[in-house]
Order: C-alpha cells, then sequence, then structure tokens
C-alpha cells in the first residue's frame, strides 16, 4: 500500500476506469439506460438503491499474509534510509448492479465483469490522480472471489437492504 490515501486512492481509480468504460450508450445523461459508477459506503447501502447503477462496495481489508513481512528497497534521493517494511493489504468489494429491470442489472453486472477482466491490475497510471505516493512498481491485481451464499446474504441483512445483485472481487496489493 502506497500511503494512507491508497485504499481509497484504489478504490477510486477502479471506479474513475469503470466510468469512463461504460458504453456510451449507457452513460448517465447520454443514453437511455442512464447508469453510473459509484463508490458506496455503509450509509448508502443501508439506503434503498435506486435508479441504475454499478455501485462498488468495499466490505473488508486484510493484511496479505504472504506479502507483509516483504522488504521494499528504499525510495531513492536525499534523506532515503535504511530498507522499510510494505504493508500489502487485499480489498475485498462487492461489485454491485441496481436496475430498473432484471436486463439492466444483468447487463450492467456481466459488462463489469468483462471490463475487469479485461483490465485486472491498477498500475501507477491509474492510481497516481488518487494516491500520489503510489510507487512505479506497484500494483494491485483484481480478481473474482470466493463467498458463500451465507456470508453474502448475511451482509445484506446487515443493512436491512433488500438483496441486489452482487459479485465479490478482492483486490490485491
Amino acid at each position: 500500500m502506497a500511503s494512507f490515501r491508497g485504499v481509497h486512492g484504489a478504490m477510486l481509480s477502479l471506479e474513475s476506469y469503470l466510468q469512463r468504460s461504460l458504453p456510451a450508450a449507457w452513460r448517465q445523461g447520454q443514453g437511455s439506460i442512464n447508469a453510473r459508477v459509484t463508490l458506496l459506503g455503509s450509509r448508502e447501502l443501508a439506503a434503498q438503491l435506486s435508479g441504475n447503477l454499478l455501485g462498488l462496495y468495499l466490505h473488508r481489508v486484510t493484511v496479505d499474509p504472504y506479502g507483509r513481512n516483504r522488504p521494499l528497497a528504499p525510495p531513492p534521493g536525499p534523506g532515503a534510509g535504511g530498507i522499510h517494511a510494505e504493508l500489502p493489504v487485499n480489498l475485498h468489494f462487492l461489485v454491485i448492479a441496481n436496475g430498473t429491470s432484471a436486463a439492466i442489472e444483468a447487463d450492467l453486472l456481466s459488462w463489469a465483469m468483462v471490463a475487469l477482466a479485461e483490465a485486472p491490475h491498477l498500475d501507477l497510471a491509474r492510481v497516481a490522480e488518487n494516491d500520489p505516493d503510489w510507487g512505479r512498481r506497484e500494483q494491485a491485481a483484481i480478481t473474482p472471489s470466493e463467498m458463500t451464499d451465507e456470508d453474502l446474504l448475511r451482509l445484506w441483512d446487515r443493512f436491512h437492504a433488500a438483496y441486489t445483485l452482487s459479485v465479490p472481487y478482492v483486490q490485491m496489493t
């Protein structure tokens, strides 16, 4: 993780990538579907979702057990100290499709899954705008994740919200 802004920066970068990649005919203000991509917090998830949206909800952050003790070389330049430890984190998030019809929900979700499969990495070029401390060599891999039906439904129950089509992903730094 580049800095304390790394988690939010990575999620914002993912949101920006998906928003820019939305088919023009679907974009808010341009098409008939009028869709948008947005980060969702617990407050938004507890409220009634409305409209055609593709939501990203970060529900868990874990320290990567394989990389937590991996040292990094110091950054070049004056005052650079010795080797410092890396804190690689895994961001567990849901991709949530909410739509005014079942067809729109299915299309939004399947489109997002294809878009994430086509660009499965976040690097400096995508994240620098949201976290200037992101390093040239840092990358985050985005992959589908496993989540039991019970755990997924517990999450929705926690917010007293109606279940909405969701797929779990993990972003590993």
